[in-house]
């Protein structure tokens, strides 16, 4: 299948690139920076062209530029799709889009608009969600609607089918007012000149989690937030009446009506209905949180292992110090500060051996041990493999087994350890004390 993506260099266009290459399709990108789509070609494997007319030989054609530009874009490579092709936009707010779609797509293809519910910065799909919009299905022979919901759903994430008024209508609140009341936060502190920085020492969990979304939206292409707010139509009655809201409120408050304060409240936790499961999800949030800085707590002082979330670089030595927002490493005498909120801790020992090898390499030291003729020489493979996460050991293998007459009823045999190279003397002078148990070392 050839899949053409306008703007795939861009960040939500390189997702989509990605999955599709690694599904093993045929994935071209269509994208005016040619720098960026050149770097693209070359370490992604797709190809890249500032051509539109390649969009006559796509199976899929995939539309993901910037709201403004999406429907003259539209306009100009709509009529030039091929018979039976897919085209699918990106877009958040569907009622233009579609419309353009609808009015200048090749007749004889088919329409799937897309929304993807999760911002660029996600580096993993799984168990995100994709709406699913059909504009124009059934005139192919090859069922296009079926094949992107369930292409979708083996990797894991979950597909909502929706029509776009319906979309339009529900994302005025889930985007337009989400948006709309944290914009507007962020905004306050700046009003009032509050020092964030400072009030994360005196925070409550929840504060820090609200003041990470609110730095989380802040973020963001500020843009794109301008179109989701003035292009939705139905996102204006929905801030009119969160504004309306927030007067109400302040009257109550300020009148000190406590009883009308509780009322509102209470009918709010009515509506809302999933208050339990909000705690629940909330719970997990704040406790994976905090049982984080308290591993990072207990290890101070330790080697400890960690994971860049956005460049994958992996970080590793003692660690000195942390606060509630850093931490201190420090490796070969160099100091290394690191923000807590941009790492994962590694915990898997496999993953942490794998990592120590590559940093430090292998190496191979032979081993002869006298043992009794009936013993099982593989037993100590077993227990040496056991022991390979506190010996750091990458492999044990038996690589000669000796009978001689002089051993009389013993046998010699030579294990190969591969060890990590990391205090390599200590480590050999434990395996020799633990062989030497067993048996009787050979010089």
């Amino acid at each position: 299948m050839k899949i053409v993506i306008f703007g795939g260099s861009g960040r939500m266009g390189r997702i989509f690139a990605k999955i599709f290459k690694e599904a093993g399709q045929e994935v071209i990108i269509v994208d005016l920076n040619e720098e960026e789509g050149k770097e693209m070609e070359k370490n992604l494997g797709v190809k890249y062209t500032k051509d539109n007319l390649i969009v006559s030989e796509a199976d899929f054609v995939i539309i993901s530029v910037p709201i403004n530009v999406t429907t003259s874009l539209i306009e100009q490579i709509g009529p030039l799709v091929k018979d039976g092709s897919l085209v699918s936009d990106l877009t958040s707010i569907k009622s233009e889009a579609v419309k353009a779609l609808d009015k200048w797509i090749n007749k004889k293809a088919e329409i799937i608009s897309i929304h993807p519910m999760f911002g660029p910065r996600v580096l993993d799909v799984s168990g995100q969600v994709f709406i699913l919009c059909p504009v124009r299905t059934g005139i192919s022979k090859f069922n296009w609607l079926n094949f992107i919901e369930n292409f979708f759903l083996e990797r894991k994430v979950k597909v909502v089918i929706s029509t776009s008024e319906e979309h339009d209508r529900i994302m005025a609140v889930i985007q337009g007012l989400t948006h709309f009341l944290y914009i507007t936060a962020g905004w306050t502190f700046k009003k009032l000149d509050f020092n964030v920085k400072k009030s994360r020492k005196l925070s409550s969990p929840i504060y820090e989690l609200m003041l990470d979304i609110i730095g989380r939206i802040l973020g963001q292409d500020p843009h794109l937030y301008a179109h989701i707010q003035m292009d939705n139509p139905l996102a204006k009655e929905v801030r009119e009446k969160f504004i309306e809201c927030v007067m109400k409120l302040n009257e109550v408050i300020n009148a000190k009506d406590e009883k009308e304060f509780v009322e509102i409240m209470d009918s709010a936790a009515r509506h809302f209905l999933e208050i339990n499961s909000a705690m629940s999800r909330s719970d997990k949030v704040i406790s994976v949180l905090s049982a984080e800085l308290e591993f990072l707590k207990k290890n101070t002082g330790k080697e400890i292992f960690l994971k860049h979330i956005y460049s994958k670089e992996i970080h590793f030595g003692n660690l000195l110090a942390l606060d509630g927002e850093n931490l201190i490493l420090e490796k070969n005498g160099k100091k290394e500060k690191l923000k807590i909120a941009n790492v994962v801790i590694l915990k898997d020992q496999d993953e942490i051996l794998e990592r120590k090898k590559e940093f430090f390499g292998i190496v191979k030291k032979d081993f002869s041990l006298l043992i009794d003729k009936d013993m099982g020489e593989k037993i100590i493979v077993e227990i040496l493999n056991s022991q390979k996460f506190t010996k750091e050991i990458e492999e044990v293998k038996i690589k000669e087994i000796y009978f001689d007459k002089k051993f009389e009823s013993k046998k010699s045999v030579c294990y190969e350890i591969s060890f990590i190279n990391k205090n390599l003397k200590e480590k050999i002078k434990e395996t020799i004390k633990f062989l030497g148990r067993i048996g009787k070392l050979r010089k």
